[in-house]
C-alpha cells in the first residue's frame, strides 16, 4: 500500500472560509491527515483533574477546547498554576499557623503539615480546577 501526501488545493480555505485539509492517500482512499500539535509541558495530576471536570461538568467547553487545539496548552497552564498556588498557599497556611517543632513531637509535626497541605489542596480544587 502507497501512502502519498496530498494537498486538495494550493489556497488554504474554500470559497466558504473553511480551511483546506491536508489528505495521505492509502490504497484508493484519501484519509484526512488529523493530527493534533505537540505541546512541551508536563500535565500532572492538576491537570488531569482539570480534564475530568472539563468532561463531566462542561462537556461543551471540553469539545471546544479540543476541536479547536487548545486543550493541552489550557491543561499545561492549569497545572503550572496549580503548583504555583500551592507552593504559596503552604507557605502562608505555615506563616499563620507555625508547625511543633519536629524533632521534639514528630507525629505532631507530620500530622501539622498533612493538615496545611490538605487545606492548600482544597483551595486549590475550588480557585482554578473547579473553576
Amino acid at each position: 500500500m502507497e501512502k502519498k501526501m496530498t494537498n486538495v488545493e494550493n489556497s488554504e480555505y474554500d470559497e466558504d472560509g473553511i480551511p483546506k485539509l491536508e489528505y495521505i492517500q492509502v490504497g484508493e482512499f484519501l484519509l484526512p491527515n488529523l493530527a493534533l500539535d505537540k505541546v512541551d509541558g508536563y500535565i500532572g495530576r492538576w491537570g488531569m483533574m482539570r480534564k475530568r471536570y472539563l468532561q463531566e461538568h462542561k462537556p461543551a467547553v471540553y469539545s471546544s477546547m479540543l476541536l479547536m487545539d487548545e486543550l493541552n496548552q489550557h491543561l499545561i497552564d492549569i497545572q503550572k498554576n496549580a503548583d504555583d498556588r500551592m507552593d504559596v498557599l503552604e507557605e502562608q497556611l505555615l506563616k499563620n499557623d507555625p508547625a511543633p517543632d519536629k524533632a521534639k513531637d514528630g507525629m505532631a509535626w507530620t500530622r501539622h503539615m498533612n493538615q496545611i497541605r490538605h487545606q492548600a489542596e482544597e483551595i486549590v480544587k475550588n480557585e482554578i480546577i473547579f473553576n
